[in-house]
């Protein structure tokens, strides 16, 4: 399967960025904006401040740069913010999809909390008594459902209108770096190359209904679990395997991997083409899983991955994928003190004193 239906939207998208981003990003909302549907939910106003209760949604609003309206965050929410922005453990924790703390996101005044599972019927009720929206963005099962996510996300914060412009600005970097990869699976052409996923014990594989199976057959390899469903590779069809190159995500060892019955007399094996792939981009579905993808392509085909993006670092970082927020979008989380506005002032010129007297 190729990018080559993403990669067309770049040209719409490269069009409109073309034409917005010689004047100043402008992030109020219009009369047009609201309300916004995603999936099965409404939310009719511009929120104020936001819940996430899903480490995937948390990451991917960092590396978006919206997060300011963030408020808090899940109790499973465990990797740093960008470099710049406040680590996650300076977050107030809201509890979990499962259990969330309800006390505390009314006390903190969220009016919406995103998820990525659908919550009890308990904890919807109580959401919906106490007009709080919430919104349900499961994971993507392709990266077109990927992008759509990082759509809504902007829909969601910043308005039908204004939202889906200022996702497609962000998008332009976004898809120029799925070209890329695209150009190098096309200078690769046809290895047929087979592959497995090591998604936990030996027989536990990425399969044709999971995530990492698609990035397999993306990535142009023959995915040994693709007739298979809820990463379960029949035991009676071990001695069939022979992938030539093994992924996996490091709940076992490389070691254990190549000592195994299963494998060590594989073409991977044999070979030593057993390589350890950080699962949480592929889970979590952030940008950053540009940089797994690149990764893995790199592995497959190190002789068409022999560069990064011309003129661009390949990095997932805002900054290199060209989205500047707006001020609002760099804002503290709510427990942080507010600035009293005359000592700031006051300290900024004794700094500058300071300075100049240096």
């Amino acid at each position: 399967m190729k990018l080559t239906r993403l990669i067309a939207a770049a040209l719409t998208a490269v069009c409109i960025f073309t034409l917005t981003s010689c004047k100043q990003e402008d992030t109020q909302t219009t009369a047009n904006d609201y309300p916004v549907h995603v999936a099965d939910t409404v939310v009719d106003h511009r929120p104020k401040k936001v819940v996430s209760l899903a480490p995937a949604l948390t990451d991917t609003l960092f590396q978006l740069q919206i997060a300011g309206r963030v408020v808090a965050i899940s109790d499973y929410c465990d990797l740093p913010a960008q470099p710049g922005d406040l680590e996650y453990y300076e977050y107030p924790r809201a509890g979990t999809q499962q259990l969330p703390d309800i006390d505390a996101i009314k006390e903190l005044g969220a009016d919406l909390v995103l998820m990525t599972a659908q919550p009890t019927d308990a904890v919807a009720l109580e959401l919906q008594q106490a007009n709080i929206d919430f919104v349900v963005i499961p994971p993507a099962s392709d990266l077109e459902g990927v992008r759509q996510n990082y759509v809504d996300l902007f829909r969601l914060l910043y308005g039908e209108e204004t939202g889906a412009k200022m996702a497609e600005e962000y998008l332009v970097p976004f898809d120029h770096k799925l070209a890329e990869i695209q150009s190098c699976l096309d200078a690769a052409g046809e290895k047929n190359i087979s592959t497995v996923y090591v998604a936990g014990d030996l027989l536990q594989i990425a399969t044709g209904d999971s995530f990492e199976g698609y990035i397999l057959e993306l990535l142009g390899t023959q995915n040994w679990g693709a007739d298979y469903t809820n990463y379960s590779y029949p035991q009676e069809k071990e001695v069939d395997l022979n992938p030539d190159v093994i992924f996996y995500n490091g709940m076992i060892s490389g070691e254990t991997i190549a000592a195994s019955s299963c494998y060590k007399t594989t073409n991977a094996g044999k070979a030593g083409a057993i390589y350890e792939i950080d699962p949480e981009n592929l889970e979590r579905q952030s940008p950053d899983l540009l940089d797994t993808l690149w990764t893995m392509g790199k592995l497959l085909y190190p002789e068409s991955f022999v560069h990064n993006e011309p003129g661009q670092p390949w990095e997932s970082s805002p900054a290199s994928m060209g989205y500047i927020p707006d001020e609002e979008d760099t804002a503290e989380p709510e427990t942080t003190e507010p600035e009293n506005p005359d000592e700031a002032e006051s300290q900024t010129s004794s700094e500058e004193e300071s300075s100049s007297a240096a």
